[in-house]
């Protein structure tokens, strides 16, 4: 009965389960935002997922900066710290503007450029054109709405972001009728109106996330926060962030590679992917959330120099993600034809997307581990080893899916083993790395170096 109820189980969950559902949200506003620009025709839809790929690559280049202001804000208030905490939020955030006005620099001269090597038709560029060019443009809002996040997530305190995300959410799901179709106004936007939404909605996300932030006490005053800082705190918050950044950068960018290998089989198993992604949403920002979880509560603990808590936190938070994830692994392998059914009637489709659920099933529970795990090192401030092992495991994932797919002959098969062979050696390699990884093992030993509270 003990390893069914366990005493940090509400904490974990406290944390967790707010991000979790919060990242069920965006799931929600993709879907309508899509519903949205379909209006607009093929062309539009295609446009947009094209300038989503590179969107996405932004978001997790800001790991950069967010995840080690994550870390570091989480060890200080951990060690009883709260003007260091602070403190290291308002560099966070003048590191993050710099980071921003350098990715803004870099990206907007090559927006046209960027499509044309993707290879896509006039009018799906244009769309595509449209939609990146006011998402560059508002990116310091998205870039400080994520930090700002991250020092939410930080102190724990996840349900009170979530809420204001969500609240964006819906008034975004208000909006985009109204800028991409015209409705009440007559004066249709497209796809400049559906990044346009967006924007304006991250705007007001913002403005009440730094209400919030200054009311908990997790920001210092205004004046303070305008005033330039000394630095000091920005090296160290790279060597956390970077390669944290580096891992989700590479994944985001793998998947469009893989899709050239994926389309020789036809148009079906690309579909079917499409279908499973957003099954697959349900364990990956599970996964996400216990990331969150881990985050905050290991940084905490180390920050105040409780390792024994650190390992409790981590082996806890190991067994409840392998026990909430065993029944979505078994559905996949038994049943993924009935879980695909609602979303396709297209019986080539239906059979590829089963195909793909059921390899996937066989290790998704290694998923869990792989995300959890790297909040963990995250709240430790230990990323370079994790990132030494996230990032050539998701880089093989291409040739590992050509020698498998086309060289060996398994067709799509192929692709999916590799894939899911990919995430169980990251899930076992991460675990192993924490319980028995040299580097992490001085990190926890008895009179490691860690934040003193404050008297």
């Amino acid at each position: 009965m003990r390893w069914l109820k366990h005493p940090l189980d509400r904490e974990i969950y406290r944390i967790a389960v707010p991000a979790f559902l919060g990242f069920l949200a965006f799931i929600l506003f993709d879907a309508v935002n899509i519903f949205w620009i379909g209006r607009l025709g093929t062309s539009a839809i295609a446009g947009v997922a094209s300038a989503a790929f590179l969107t996405w690559a932004v978001y997790a280049a800001m790991n950069a900066t967010n995840a080690g202001a994550n870390s570091l804000i989480a060890q200080a208030y951990g060690a009883g710290r709260r003007d260091e905490a602070r403190d290291i939020a308002v560099e966070a955030a003048w590191l993050s503007l710099g980071a921003c006005l350098l990715f803004m620099a870099l990206l907007l001269p090559s927006i046209g450029g960027l499509f044309r090597l993707m290879g896509l038709r006039p009018e799906t560029a244009a769309y595509a054109r449209q939609y990146l060019t006011i998402f560059t443009f508002a990116m310091p809002l998205y870039y400080l709405c994520n930090l700002a996040g991250a020092i939410f997530n930080a102190y724990g305190d996840t349900r009170t972001n979530v809420l204001i995300m969500s609240s964006s959410v819906a008034l975004n799901i208000a909006l985009d009728p109204v800028l991409i179709l015209g409705w009440g106004t007559g004066r249709p936007f497209g796809a400049a109106g559906a990044a346009s939404a967006s924007a304006i909605c991250t705007a007001c996300a913002l403005a009440v996330q730094l209400v919030f932030l200054r009311r908990r006490g997790y920001l210092p005053p205004l004046s303070e926060v305008l005033r330039v800082p000394a630095f000091g705190r920005s090296l160290r918050i790279l060597q956390i962030g970077v390669p944290a950044a580096a891992v989700n950068v590479v994944w985001s960018l793998v998947y469009p590679a893989l899709t050239s290998i994926i389309t020789r089989f036809g148009e079906a198993p690309l579909a079917g992917l499409s279908v499973c992604f957003r099954l697959e949403g349900f364990p990956y920002f599970l996964g996400i959330g216990f990331s969150t979880a881990m985050a905050a509560l290991v940084g905490q603990a180390y920050g105040r120099g409780d390792m024994a808590r650190v390992r409790q936190v981590v082996t806890r938070g190991r067994f409840l993600i392998t026990a909430l994830l065993m029944p979505v692994a078994l559905a996949f392998v038994f049943i993924p034809e009935l879980l695909v059914s609602p979303l396709t009637q297209d019986p080539e489709v239906i059979a590829n997307a089963a195909r793909y659920l059921r390899v996937i099933g066989y290790f998704e529970i290694f998923l869990g581990w792989e995300l959890m795990f790297e909040g963990v090192f995250t709240g430790l401030g230990h990323t370079r080893d994790y990132m030494l092992i996230a990032v050539p495991l998701t880089v093989a994932r291409w040739p590992a899916a050509w020698l498998l797919a086309v060289t060996f002959g398994l067709g799509t098969a192929g692709i999916w083993w590799a894939i899911s062979v990919s995430t169980f050696l990251k899930g076992i390699w991460a675990s192993w790395l924490f319980h028995r990884g040299g580097s992490t093992l001085r990190l926890l030993e008895p009179g490691a170096p860690q934040l003193v509270p404050q008297q």
